[in-house]
């Protein structure tokens, strides 16, 4: 399901900062709106919305739920991200494929 990323590398600045992620999305040639990411800190949370990104969260990654309450999903570990990929924030977004 990846096929670019990007690592510190290619940000000045790291998250809060949204840099990462502007240039996770210019690697993959995608607009905000088109995308989605998992993280599981409030940073994570943070830079994807300052972004324009949609973000959900994961829960296994053993920080207070109350701090991730500000995604737009949260999600107890990726199996159950998995299961959710017909799901908002996923199904409006064109990152994910709906071919068969």
């Amino acid at each position: 399901m990846v096929d670019v990323a990007a690592t510190g590398d290619d940000a000045e600045d790291s998250k809060p900062d949204p840099d990462i992620i502007g240039a996770a999305l210019k690697k993959a040639g995608v607009a905000a709106n088109e995308a989605v990411m998992v993280g599981d800190t409030q940073y994570d949370i943070e830079a994807a919305h300052r972004a324009g990104v949609a973000c959900v969260a994961v829960l296994c990654g053993g920080n207070d739920p109350a701090t991730l309450r500000d995604a737009d999903a949260i999600y107890a570990d990726p199996a159950e991200l998995v299961r959710a990929l017909d799901q908002r924030p996923f199904a409006w977004s064109s990152a994910v494929s709906t071919a068969p």
